[in-house]
């Protein structure tokens, strides 16, 4: 009887059980891999989920515009306390609200003020800020301007 061929099938045998043992250590550290990833993606979606984003415009009244896109908020924040996470401000507190008077330091020219728009996605136009930039409770996706204005 030729031992040859048991030779050979034992041979392919045994690196077939070789590459099955490297090919089921590597997946199993993918795995574990990935399940690391996810619990760390679930951990920092549980950071937002008492928060919103929206978007801020900033126009300085010289040309030059910054946008504050997905500024994250936490629920029931006012357009103040938003610009206040994006920018250094000046203001005053009065009898019907917060004024503010410099953002960024630009500010404090005569006859000039920062006035806050809200976007009208109805009209597709700015409307006035209805309310002091205090008062007003920031919506999951507002977008919002302050403009530098001559009057």
């Amino acid at each position: 009887m030729n031992k040859t061929p048991w030779i050979w099938v034992s041979a392919a045998l045994l690196c077939a059980l070789v590459v099955s043992l490297y090919l089921s250590i590597y997946y199993y550290q993918e795995n574990l891999k990935y399940q690391q990833l996810y619990a760390e993606a679930l951990k920092e979606l549980e950071k937002y989920e008492n928060y919103i984003a929206v978007n801020i415009l900033i126009d300085y009244g010289n040309g030059t515009m910054t946008w504050h896109n997905n500024t994250l908020v936490p629920f029931g924040s006012n357009f103040f306390t938003a610009t206040m996470t994006i920018a250094e401000l000046n203001y005053t507190k009065g009898q019907y609200g917060i004024f503010v008077t410099a953002i960024n330091g630009v500010g404090g020219d005569p006859n000039h003020f920062w006035i806050w728009y809200i976007w009208n996605s109805t009209t597709k136009s700015w409307d006035w800020g209805p309310v002091a930039c205090d008062a007003y409770i920031l919506h999951d996706g507002d977008i919002l301007s302050w403009v530098y204005t001559k009057f």
